[in-house]
């Protein structure tokens, strides 16, 4: 009877040395997927949005309060945020986008303006553009995370800069 305690014993402990191994690979894969299936940056399509480095002709949008602005031309830098009221990912993005734009010191305006978004090709919502302060469109796209806004934003700065020094230099 002893033996087979002890035989017991140790398939037991050997199973449980299997389990643990098949344990660290399985959340190792885990590991490697969750770093394939991160969030991608924002959606920059050419053909999509006001073309990049160029400055639209000021028009006036509708903002989601009811009110209207001016939207385009030289002014502070802008991060304009196109949203739809019926849009959930809009709902999402919008209490990030504030803290985005505070942190560049970039003047957010968030429109819900269907002729806005005709005129300007904006391919579905929610669409960020980022202007700066001569009204030259720097960066645009299609998000739906804070990571995305905050990439078009370092785009748009990084793209300011080089226009800066092209035109300095």
């Amino acid at each position: 009877m002893s033996g087979w305690w002890a035989a017991a014993f140790i398939v037991q402990w050997v199973l449980l040395a299997v389990l643990a191994i098949v344990v660290v690979a399985l959340a190792r894969q885990i590991g490697v997927l969750q770093l394939r299936l991160a969030p991608l940056g924002a959606l920059e399509v050419d053909d999509e949005g006001p073309p990049l480095g160029e400055a639209p002709q000021p028009r006036l949008a509708s903002t989601r309060d009811g009110s209207t602005l001016v939207v385009g031309g030289p002014g502070p830098a802008m991060l304009l945020a196109f949203v739809s009221s019926s849009c959930p990912i809009c709902e999402q993005v919008l209490p990030s986008l504030p803290a985005a734009a505070g942190a560049s010191r970039l003047e957010l305006q968030v429109v819900s303006d269907p002729e806005l978004e005709t005129a300007y090709r904006i391919p579905g919502v929610p669409f960020v553009v980022v202007f700066d302060r001569l009204g030259v469109v720097r960066s645009k796209g299609t998000v739906n995370s804070l990571e995305q806004v905050e990439g078009l934003v370092d785009s748009a700065r990084r793209r300011a800069a080089e226009a800066e020094e092209v035109r300095a230099g």
